[in-house]
């Protein structure tokens, strides 16, 4: 994992907590976990790329 800002990290924290209080059946889903759901899903591979601070771009390939 690369380096963080300390506010970059605050910055994420605050989204996940804000996502959990709004969603409240969300997870917060670590990249084991997303390997395995895309698998079970069909998918062959996957890529992230990030951007944009905490948001990530997500490809799946058939």
């Amino acid at each position: 994992m690369e380096d963080q800002s300390e506010e970059s990290m605050e910055t994420q924290l605050c989204f996940d907590m804000l996502m959990m209080s709004v969603f409240n059946t969300g997870k917060e889903r670590s990249v084991k976990e997303w390997k395995k759901l895309f698998l079970e899903a069909g998918f062959t591979r996957y890529k992230t790329n990030p951007i944009l601070g905490l948001r990530s771009l997500i490809e799946l390939y058939p």
